[in-house]
């Protein structure tokens, strides 16, 4: 789960990579989406249909606008923040990133995947989720 204020820098990178890896990983049902903090939802909307079709996002990590952000509040997403990453599974998060304004860097992002695992069960995990 990412919360976005703006779709500029490595972002695309990013969720190019975590796009890959939601359809590498459809049989253990690994899901991703960017939830896009604005108060200018016409503009963005148009911004980030242009910007997911420039970085090649599938329909698999779906780029959203809340209706009500204020329903958001219980994140606590830090206003300084451009994107934060949530890796979560089961409701517990197993990992996370905040970057300020123009701070994602390639080695973010490989970071940010490098921690993926985390939330990917394992075949023996799956048998005993089931």
């Amino acid at each position: 789960m990412l919360f976005v204020r703006d779709v500029t820098g490595a972002l695309g990178m990013l969720l190019k990579q975590l796009d890959e890896a939601v359809i590498k990983n459809k049989a253990v049902d690994l899901r991703s989406f960017a939830v896009v903090l604005t108060d200018d939802s016409p503009a963005t909307e148009a911004k980030l249909k242009e910007f997911a079709q420039q970085s090649e996002i599938s329909d698999d990590v779906p780029l959203l606008i809340p209706d009500v952000p204020a329903a958001l509040q219980p994140y606590k997403i830090h206003p300084d923040a451009e994107v934060t990453v949530v890796l979560y599974r089961q409701y517990t998060v197993m990992d996370n990133f905040a970057f300020k304004a123009g701070e994602l860097r390639e080695q973010h992002v490989q970071a940010i995947m490098a921690a993926l695992p985390k939330i990917i069960p394992s075949p023996e995990e799956l048998a005993r989720e089931a």
